[in-house]
């Protein structure tokens, strides 16, 4: 009777643990993520968060998780572009110096210009590009996390 009742509370606990084994269980959004208007950028950078609407791993899902940040700016050409707000150094979160035109990393003193191209500093590689689109006066970033150090950019 005892190993009937412990058979019974140990299938459904074993295949609780064993679900997530051999899947892919953990998703993280691949669509674009709207980020805000594209007649609010222009030649300057703006900072915008990147929410995802929802996070999943084995066991939950999460709503409205901030994967990191995106500087937005419209070049000469017009064309918006996204730059990830995270060094490709050690990952410290990039700011951007209005007076001297260009993003600067507090942790080791690295510059990068306007387009995110290395400037100076301990930075092997330029800032790392987000995809972009542009739907119905939206714009919409890809999130990407990239590994940090490095000359390559590869992502994480």
């Amino acid at each position: 009777m005892g190993g009937g009742v412990g058979a019974a509370l140990l299938v459904p606990a074993a295949r609780l643990v064993g679900h997530a084994v051999g899947r892919v269980v953990v998703s993280s959004p691949t669509d674009p993520i709207d980020a805000i208007a594209a007649d609010q950028v222009g030649d300057l950078p703006v900072r915008v968060p990147l929410v995802a609407a929802s996070v999943r791993d084995a066991y939950a899902s999460t709503a409205n998780v901030v994967l990191g940040a995106a500087w937005l700016r419209r070049g000469q050409d017009g064309q918006i572009a996204a730059l990830s707000s995270v060094c490709p150094h050690k990952g410290c979160a990039i700011g951007f110096a209005e007076g001297a035109k260009r993003y600067e990393c507090p942790c080791h003193s690295a510059t990068f210009d306007l387009d995110g191209n290395r400037l100076s500093g301990p930075a092997e590689r330029g800032l790392d590009p987000l995809p972009v689109v542009i739907e119905r006066g939206r714009v919409k970033v890809t999130w990407v996390r990239y590994q940090n150090g490095g000359a390559d950019r590869k992502p994480a």
